[in-house]
C-alpha cells in the first residue's frame, strides 16, 4: 500500500524588521561619513585590536578556571610549605603561561605588522589612483616592505612617514616581528640582538636579553596598538582625507580595560 504524500507545511514569510526613526538616521549618518580611502584601514586596525583584546581574555579565563580546578587541595602553614603550594598551583596553568600566551602575543605582532604593511599597500594604490601612476613601481626599489614604502611616499607624494611621531614604533615593531618570524623568538639569533636589547629600556613590558626568548607583557601590545592607531591618524591628517567621527572617538583604553580586569 503506498504512503500518502504529505505535503509541506506552508512557512511563515519572515518579518521585516522595521527600524526605528533614530536608526535609520544614524545609518545615514555613518554611511555619509563613510570614506573608501581611510575606512578600511581603520576598520582592519580596530579588528586587530578586538581580536587581541578577546583571546587575551578568553586565554586568561581559561587559565583561571584550571587553577580552580586543580587547585592543591591542602592548606600551607608554614614558608617551604607555600613555596610547594604555589609552585602546585602553578603548574596548573603552565600550559596556558609558558605556550599559549607566548604564542598569541607573538601571533599578534606579526598580524599587527602584516595589517601595517597591507594598509600601506591600500594607501599607495589610493594615491595612484588620485594622482596618477608612477614609472617607478613599489617593487622595483630595493629593501623591506617599510623602508620602499618610506622612500616611494615620499619621492613621488611627498608624504614623509619619518615625519610622524609614531614612525618608530613602526620599526620598533618591524625588529620584534622579524625576530618572531625568522628566529622563532630567539633574541641571540637575530641580527638586530642589540636594537632589540635597547628596547627593553625603552618600551614597557617588552623584554631581549641574549641567548633568551623575547617577553611580551599586555601593556607592550597596547601601546604598539595605540602608536600605530595614531600612526595611520596622522597620515590620513597630512594627506587631509576625512576620517569619520566614529573612528575618532574611538576609545581603545576602553578596550583595553577587559584585559586589565581580566588579569586581576
Amino acid at each position: 500500500m503506498t504512503a500518502a504524500i504529505q505535503k509541506p507545511k506552508t512557512m511563515a514569510a519572515p518579518q521585516k524588521r522595521t527600524l526605528t526613526v533614530d536608526q535609520k538616521n544614524n545609518l545615514k549618518a555613518i554611511f555619509a561619513e563613510h570614506d573608501p580611502k581611510t575606512d578600511p584601514t581603520l576598520y582592519a586596525l580596530n579588528a586587530v585590536i578586538e581580536n587581541w583584546v578577546e583571546t587575551e581574555v578568553l586565554i586568561e579565563r581559561d587559565a583561571k578556571a584550571e587553577i580552580d580546578k586543580n587547585l592543591p587541595k591542602w592548606t600551607p602553614e608554614n614558608e617551604e610549605e607555600y613555596g610547594e603550594f604555589c609552585a602546585e598551583r602553578d603548574q596548573a596553568r603552565m600550559l596556558h603561561d609558558q605556550i599559549m600566551i607566548p604564542m598569541h602575543r607573538y601571533s599578534c605582532v606579526v598580524m599587527l605588522f602584516t595589517t601595517i604593511e597591507r594598509e600601506l599597500q591600500r594607501l599607495i594604490e589610493n594615491l595612484e589612483k588620485e594622482h596618477g601612476h608612477q614609472k617607478l613601481k613599489l617593487k622595483d626599489i630595493s629593501g623591506g616592505f617599510l623602508d620602499k614604502a618610506t622612500k616611494y611616499l615620499e619621492a613621488f607624494y611627498g608624504l614623509r612617514l619619518a615625519d610622524c611621531p609614531q614612525y618608530t614604533a613602526v620599526h620598533d615593531l618591524q625588529k620584534i616581528r622579524d625576530c618572531i618570524i625568522h628566529c622563532l623568538g630567539d633574541v641571540g639569533l637575530s641580527q638586530d640582538k642589540n636594537y632589540l636589547v635597547r628596547l627593553t629600556k625603552i618600551r614597557k613590558g617588552f623584554w631581549a636579553y641574549p641567548n633568551n626568548d623575547i617577553k611580551i607583557e599586555p601593556e607592550c601590545i597596547q601601546k604598539f596598538l595605540v602608536e600605530i592607531w595614531e600612526f595611520f591618524v596622522w597620515v590620513f591628517q597630512k594627506l587631509k582625507w576625512k576620517i569619520a567621527s566614529y573612528y575618532q572617538k574611538n576609545d581603545l583604553e576602553k578596550m583595553f580595560q577587559k584585559v586589565n580586569s581580566s588579569a586581576c
